[in-house]
Order: structure tokens, then sequence, then C-alpha cells
């Protein structure tokens, strides 16, 4: 019989990196993967690409709004979902169900998988608690939090195996009950396929200095801190210029506060474009920016965007959270206390007036990126599949947060 397992996210797919490299890692393990997402418009409901098989289901589409539109989105899909599993359970025999939230409740969708004999396994892309304290302002004590974090638990020990994303999110999780032995790591590291391409010193960056960001518009990423850093950093590099790339529902209020501080020509949105244009702008920028607020989120989680600069030889200020430092020292990020304009501001001048310091950042943060490459990545994958399957001794797989 072939091995088989199926993926479920509530999200558009293919295009998730770290879904991808998970779904590598089951391919390398010598599995058929097939997937469980969310209907696109330009996308049939039914098609198999890169050997997968994917299937899109009907579901409210996700928006950033109210409680209750998040309950709705949620049920929307977990309905067909929990069905969809039963069916294809019967006929494709899965061995393994991989499950990622949001939301938490999703991993009881494979109820079935699970009483016929496949193993599930949960991938927690987001601490719930911490996520919904961040976007609605949730007291981590309160009595809907208790809720949340009873959710949590309940999905961890339903499944078989759970994954996180930083060793700081399997350090919540545990303190809240789950067993450490069954909770794995594996880093939002994509396939970025980029060749580095390391900062030269001897550039003449008189006439224009850039700074550039990229990815989704909102509020929890700081962009509205990196505009407020700008007046700071014209007095002393007034040919500065900031490029924010990226669509969002934060855009507007950031477009009225460039109008307001009077910076209209240092700095540009460059809204959505194609990667290969992406790209071509990410190389012509001299510094990286990633600014997300702090906040028990924040210091739990990394950004898509830090390992993209990384992999590009791309120097990076960055806020400072417990995340990011654990992993990566002073050595290969220009840390600035986060959620201050002046700091940030500190932090894009020294770099800029220290093309030194621009190399040598660039080149510690790639040295340090080979210790998490995509194949010790998908290694911790094929490394939980041995622990679910029983096919290796359990204390093996105390995981350290360098594997």
């Amino acid at each position: 019989m072939k091995q088989r397992v199926c993926v479920v996210s509530q999200r558009e797919m293919p295009g998730d990196a770290r879904i991808q490299n998970q779904i590598q890692g089951f391919k390398e393990a010598g599995y058929e993967v097939d997937v469980l997402c969310t209907r696109q418009p330009n996308k049939p409901n039914f098609s198999i690409e890169d050997g997968v098989t994917y299937r899109r289901l009907p579901s409210i589409p996700r928006a950033r709004a109210s409680k209750v539109r998040y309950f709705l989105e949620y049920l929307s899909f977990w309905l067909p979902t929990f069905f969809a599993l039963i069916y294809l359970q019967l006929t494709r025999q899965y061995q393994l169900v991989m499950v990622t939230n949001l939301p938490d409740p999703l991993v009881f969708s494979a109820l079935f998988p699970k009483l016929v004999g496949a193993k599930v396994i949960f991938d927690i892309r987001e601490c719930s608690p911490e996520m919904f304290n961040d976007r609605f302002n949730l007291a981590l004590d309160g009595k809907i939090m208790k809720v949340m974090i009873a959710f949590e638990q309940a999905a961890i020990r339903f499944s078989d195996a759970t994954m996180t994303c930083t060793e700081q999110m399997k350090q919540a999780v545990v303190k809240r009950g789950a067993k450490a032995e069954k909770v794995f790591i594996m880093l939002n590291y994509g396939q970025f396929d980029l060749e580095p391409i390391l900062p030269d010193p001897s550039e003449d960056t008189s006439a224009e200095f850039r700074i550039i960001t990229h990815g989704t518009i909102i509020k929890r990423y700081g962009h509205d801190i990196l505009i407020k850093a700008m007046p700071y950093v014209l007095e002393k590099l007034p040919h500065a210029h900031l490029e924010i790339m990226g669509k969002g529902e934060f855009r507007p209020e950031l477009e009225a506060l460039v109008k307001s501080l009077g910076l209209e020509n240092a700095v540009t949105f460059g809204g959505f474009v194609s990667k290969d244009e992406l790209l071509r702008r990410l190389r012509r920028a001299h510094i990286g920016a990633v600014t997300i607020v702090r906040n028990p989120e924040a210091d739990l989680v990394h950004t898509y965007k830090m390992f993209e600069y990384m992999a590009m030889g791309k120097p990076i200020v960055i806020s400072r959270t417990t995340a990011a430092e654990y992993y990566f020292d002073d050595t290969m990020l220009r840390f600035f206390d986060a959620g201050s304009p002046q700091a940030l501001a500190d932090a894009v001048i020294e770099l800029a007036e220290n093309p030194e310091k621009r190399l040598t950042l660039a080149k510690n943060a790639l040295s340090g990126l080979e210790r998490f490459s995509l194949e010790k990545q998908r290694q911790n994958v094929r490394q939980m599949i041995d622990y679910v399957l029983g096919r290796a001794d359990e204390r093996r797989y105390v995981n350290a947060a360098s594997s």
C-alpha cells in the first residue's frame, strides 16, 4: 500500500513557503502528498502540481475583521474539511494527516482518520492566545483566553505530534501543559532559491541610500515606526529613500502619515509586483528593515522576510524580540528597540555611514543561516514522522533549538 499524507490548511495553496517545505519533507520520506486548502479565483478546484494533489474546498474568504467574522470563516472551512477527510480517508487511506492552524480546532476535522488509525500532526503556525491578544487586545489571563488555551491544549493532546516555528513557541505551549517530547520545531525557512550578493563597501551611497521592506502591510509589522523614523534619518542622510513593497489594510493610513510628515519624496509604496520585479528591487536596496511591533506574539515568532534578506546577503535592521535574539546575535543583525523611531533611525544611519559593518552583518547572518538549512528543517519533518510512527526512541526527539 502506498504511503500517503494529507496536509490541511485554511490557506491558498501552493504558495506558502513553510508548508511547501513540509511537503518536500514528506515527499523525501516517501509519501504521496494530498492537500486540502481554500478555493482560489485563479485555480481549479482539483489539480496536480509538482506531484502534489490539491483539493480546494469552498469557504468564506479570510479577512481581518471582527471576532464573529473569524468564527464564521473558520467554521466555513472546518465543515467541508471534516466531511472531505471522511471520504478521502476511506478512498486514499492516509497514514498521516497534518493540520495547520489557524484555527486550532481545525485539527479535529481529522477525527475520522484518527479513529481508523491515521496519525495526526498539528502544525502551530501561530500561538492562538498570543495572536488574539495582539489582534483584539484580549488579556492573556482573561476568561476568553482561558477558553482559547483550553482549545490549544486539547488540539495538542488530540494530535500524535505537534510542530512549532521557534523554540519560544514550543516553550509557550509546553508551559501551558503540552508534553515537550511530542513538540517539534521547524523554522519559517522557505525555499528561497536566492543567490546571495553581499554588499560592496566601495559603493557610493551619497546620491541615494535605499531602505526596503516588503510583505503584508498590517499594523503589527510596524511600517508606521519606519515612516516616523525617516525625518530623523533624513537629517543625516538627505538622500535616503524608503520603499514599502506589498499590499494590505494599513496602507491608506500609512500614505496619510507620509503626507502629514511631508515625506512624499522620501517614501514610496511599490505595491504588489511580480516575484522577479520584487527581487530586483530587493537587490537594489542597501538594507532591509524588519520592524515588527513587539508584543507577546512577536516574541514567539520570526518573519519570512528576515530569512529572505539573510539569504540574499542583505544587511538587516530589526526589532529586538526574544525569538530573533535567541537564534541570531548582534554580529548578524542590527537590532533596535522595537517601537522607537529614533532608535530605528540611529540603526539606519549607523549602517549607512559604516559600509564595512553592512558587509560584516550580511556575511555573519549568511553564515548563521547555514545552521538552519532547508535540509535540516526537512530532516526535522522526517524525524517527526519517525516519532509518530514509533520508528525511533522518543528520547531522540527532545528538540534542541538549533536542530
